[in-house]
């Protein structure tokens, strides 16, 4: 598209316009894992951002043995083992953080920040947080008038002359002057001043003519009135940009916001308007301008008093709370949701040493007990990742049996993961088999757990059996569920080749054995079903053998683990890439520029190897045209793209036909 330049009131020369056109779509990512689950410490019920194992343990800390073994640790270690680059952790549990509401001065019982314990636990109780609020500066609005002779030469009101230029020097350029004569009066605004100390004269120029003559008047800094934003003041250095104010002459009184400071002539400018009048001539009462903070001490019983002082709460400001507080006892945050109680009013107030978890002002903090853990726990985790981009999907303790769950509520969060997923539809679960007891010599289990789980779409994974790792602890191995490395095995195959290439016939590097052993005979009924089976195969070490999705067996679409991650690859490019075109014409010319884009996008993904067809018409269509984009239907607003793709499939049976021909005649050629 080409757009014309608007060359009204231009003179004709050659002009520059440069025109940016949307480039290649970018590839989204698609190895970015999410695990939720318990840890020893650390941010509860937060995702956390992770690129390797020692921030895990640095954040989250070591492994759990009592009172069970807690398998999130050992997922996070083989994720990042197998090739995985880049998770989110989630901390769930049953501890409480204690906390401590902050209210604003609106006198309305709204908070505005929260203060909370690092730590979950009653120890957090003891912490006590104290606000005071605080005048970090204050100065005086500037006042000046002359005491000479004013004229205003008639041939020229732009100007005004005083014979006292000592005088000038109480002016700026920019102050908003009145000037009086008996009865005459107006504002006006000083553009410059020059001073003539041989006259000695002052001359002052204004932005606008003045309407009347004022030869004998005087000239003074013009009262402040209502809807001015800019006012002079004495001593501007500690004032800066967000600086929260309170303008007062002696009973009248107003809060307000700085936006500006113009060093050079002592100039602040507001946020908003004035609503008050403050008079500034000689024998009124000074005005005085106040800066607004507030400042912090936490304390807790042998831990070293923190003094956090004159904070503010407006972004732009060098002293903004969220970038100074860096306490060792509390996070301190704005109430979720936000108060809205405009400034000033929205400071906090005054409080006395308050403990975290004071009845009627905050949470008591609570222990954490993770024999308490429930389902609902295990669901409120997952949802804190609805606003964040992932693309694998975890729970490694969500199975096991019987200090963890049964298989009812293994069966309740795995659901609840599928159902994530597919609402969230950029994202897939990776599920883990129950551990199979000693006792049990059949696979009816995690067959039964196969047929209680389902997406008929796709969107999960079924893994068994569970994988033998060395001991971190101690002598031997230990078996654990294998969601976190086979998570590691996806990522690096991703990177490595491509999410159109199945996560199968991959190696799981730190599996040293699996805790069943599967025959071909054993692994043909399971892999129908869709259940994926992990073995061992001789000198070749632990591979995952399957790629089928939880989708009814019936339902071949999404059968393979591939073709549903590449359909959500493919999906949220081309969304993400396109978001420019929202809002734009709804024209011939926007169609074929997302067409081009889209074409272009999926011409790479069939060169390499993700779409089948020999050429590329074979292998995809992207088509957009007045048949799927009819008048009313663009009535409504709408751009109708359809996009087909030919994913290719995994090579899941090879079958060699081989033919014996003992007279050799079929393969002798036929003499013409």
């Amino acid at each position: 598209m080409t757009a014309i330049l608007n060359v009204r009131n231009k003179a004709p020369g050659v002009y520059i316009q440069e025109i940016t056109l949307p480039g290649p779509l970018p590839a989204v990512t698609t190895s970015i894992a999410a695990f939720v689950g318990p840890a020893k410490m650390g941010p509860l019920n937060k995702p956390t951002h992770l690129t390797n194992i020692n921030q895990f343990w640095s954040i989250f800390g070591d492994y759990i043995e009592d009172p069970y073994r807690v398998y999130a640790a050992h997922a996070m270690n083989g994720f990042f083992a197998e090739g995985g680059a880049e998770c989110y952790f989630v901390r769930v549990g049953t501890g409480v953080q204690a906390t401590l509401n902050l209210k604003d001065s609106s006198n309305n019982d709204r908070t505005v920040l929260v203060a909370t314990a690092l730590k979950e636990g009653e120890a957090g109780n003891q912490i006590t947080v104290q606000v005071a609020r605080v005048n970090f500066a204050t100065t005086k609005a500037a006042k000046a008038s002359t005491t000479g002779t004013l004229t205003t030469p008639p041939a020229n009101k732009l100007v005004a002359i005083t014979d006292n230029a000592g005088d000038a020097n109480l002016f700026k350029p920019g102050d908003v002057v009145l000037l009086e004569k008996g009865a005459v009066n107006e504002r006006a605004t000083i553009s410059s001043i020059e001073s003539d100390t041989a006259t000695p004269k002052a001359t002052f120029h204004f932005v606008s003519a003045l309407g009347a003559d004022y030869g004998g008047g005087t000239i003074r800094i013009a009262d402040f009135v209502p809807g001015q934003v800019r006012i002079r003041v004495e001593q501007p250095d500690k004032f800066e940009t967000g600086t929260y104010v309170t303008i007062t002459q002696g009973s009248t009184s107003e809060p307000g916001v700085v936006k500006l400071v113009d060093s050079r002539n002592n100039f602040l400018t507001l946020t908003s308007p004035l609503i008050n009048t403050y008079s500034r001539a000689a024998a009124s009462a000074d005005v005085n301008i106040a800066t607004q903070e507030f400042s912090l001490t936490i304390a807790a019983t042998g831990k070293t008093t923190e003094h956090f002082d004159n904070l503010s709460l407006d972004s732009r400001h060098s002293r903004y709370f969220a970038n100074l507080v860096t306490s060792a006892l509390v996070s301190v945050d704005f109430h979720d949701p936000p108060t809205t109680t405009p400034p000033t009013g929205n400071l906090p107030v005054a409080l006395a040493a308050t403990n975290l978890g004071t009845a009627g002002q905050g949470t008591a903090g609570v222990d954490e007990d993770i024999t308490k853990l429930t389902t609902a726990i295990y669901k409120a985790g997952i949802d804190t990742l609805r606003k964040l981009s992932v693309n694998l999907l975890c729970v490694p303790d969500a199975v096991g049996w019987p200090k963890r769950f049964h298989e009812a509520d293994t069966q309740d969060i795995q659901a609840y993961m599928i159902a994530h997923c597919e609402k969230m539809q950029d994202r897939f679960a990776i599920l883990d088999s129950r551990e199979m007891t000693p006792d049990q010599i059949t696979f009816n289990a995690v067959v039964n757990q196969r047929q209680n789980l389902n997406s008929d779409n796709g969107y999960g994974a079924l893994y068994f059996p569970w994988i033998m790792i060395s001991n971190p602890l101690g002598k031997g191995n230990i078996p654990v569920p294998p969601s976190g490395h086979t998570a590691g095995v996806y990522a690096n195959n991703d990177n490595t080749f491509g999410v159109y290439k199945a996560p199968a016939n991959e190696q799981i590097t730190a599996a040293l054995a699996v805790e069943v052993l599967v025959t071909d005979d054993e692994q043909g009924p399971l892999n129908e079903i869709g259940i994926n089976v992990i073995r061992t195969f001789p000198f070749q070490g632990i591979k995952i053998w399957g790629a089928r999705t939880i989708a009814p067996p019936d339902v071949t679409a999404w059968r393979f683990v591939n073709v549903r991650r590449l359909l959500i690859f493919i999906e949220k490019t081309i969304q993400e890439g396109t978001r420019f075109a929202v809002f734009e014409p709804n024209n011939l010319g926007l169609w074929q520029q997302i067409k081009r884009l889209v074409t272009d996008f999926l011409m790479d993904q069939w060169i390499a190897g993700a779409l089948f067809g020999a050429t590329p018409d074979l292998a995809f269509r992207v088509r957009v045209d007045e048949t799927l984009n009819p008048p009313e239907i663009r009535a409504l607003g709408q751009l109708i793209v359809e996009v087909t793709v030919v994913a290719t499939t995994p090579a899941e049976f090879i079958v060699f036909q081989v033919v014996q021909d003992i007279t050799g005649a079929s393969l002798r050629e036929t003499k013409k």
